[in-house]
């Protein structure tokens, strides 16, 4: 009995204790952040509360964020520079590089260049008319530049055989066309038969002037017409040669 009404009594006052304390506890108020300690040893904050160390950690925060911002806008800003400068330059090296074609184009132009087609086969016809026809080609060769004016110098020796007074007409031309448009042109070697023979011969040299000859590959030939039985072109096939000169057009 004795123990019953001591168990009795101890939860009695456990009772008058828990009333209060519990009062107490649902009345309080939570404690604020800036309240609340904050040990910032070994940190490089100055913040002395948990509210102020938040409040710096969020302006470094902003802070950070606004340099990557400004690092990443002067990155696109050089970037930027950069391809300015890079189309810049290209655009210098095109216009270098024209000017460069250009003057190597007027030195080309403005340099006399001499070229040498040789040969050694002689030709001839039976078949002379009054018209001028192919009698065979010499070469051919390239010309470099469309201002440019072309000298021929041409040395052979030409026959003619058949009645006196007949003739045989020798003419160096390009592409089968006369250094003239009109009706005849230069660069002709004529030979006649002299009177009492029945054949002439002589040694030649002709020079023709083409201003028109475009640049590229062309080709040097021989064009005949007479009235001659037979006409010889390098009989007994002598060493001959053509002199080619590409220089400044004449006026």
């Amino acid at each position: 009995m004795k123990a019953k009404a001591l168990v009795i009594t101890s939860l009695g006052v456990l009772g008058l204790v828990a009333v209060p304390a519990a009062a107490w506890f649902l009345a309080s108020q939570p404690r604020r952040a800036s309240n609340l300690t904050f040990e910032n040893e070994g940190t490089d904050l100055s913040a002395r509360d948990v509210e102020s160390a938040l409040r710096e950690l969020s302006q470094r925060v902003k802070q950070v964020e606004g340099g990557q911002t400004a690092l990443q806008g002067a990155a696109m800003l050089q970037q930027s520079q950069i391809g300015t400068v890079q189309a810049a330059t290209e655009e210098h090296r095109a216009a270098t590089e024209a000017r460069i074609s250009a003057l190597e184009g007027k030195v080309s132009e403005s340099v006399t260049t001499r070229k040498r087609l040789e040969y050694s086969d002689g030709a001839s016809s039976t078949s002379v008319a009054s018209s001028y026809s192919h009698l065979r080609d010499i070469g051919a060769f390239a010309k470099s530049a469309a201002t440019t004016g072309l000298l021929l110098t041409w040395n052979t020796h030409i026959d003619a055989m058949g009645e006196p007074g007949t003739f045989c007409d020798f003419q160096i031309r390009v592409d089968g066309k006369p250094d003239q448009e009109k009706d005849g042109g230069g660069g002709r070697a004529v030979v006649y038969v002299p009177p009492n023979s029945s054949g002439g011969s002589a040694p030649v040299t002709v020079a023709a002037l083409f201003s028109h000859v475009g640049p590229g590959q062309h080709t040097v030939g021989v064009w005949l017409r007479g009235t001659s039985r037979e006409c010889l072109e390098n009989y007994g096939n002598f060493p001959r040669a053509v002199i080619l000169e590409e220089g400044p057009r004449a006026p």
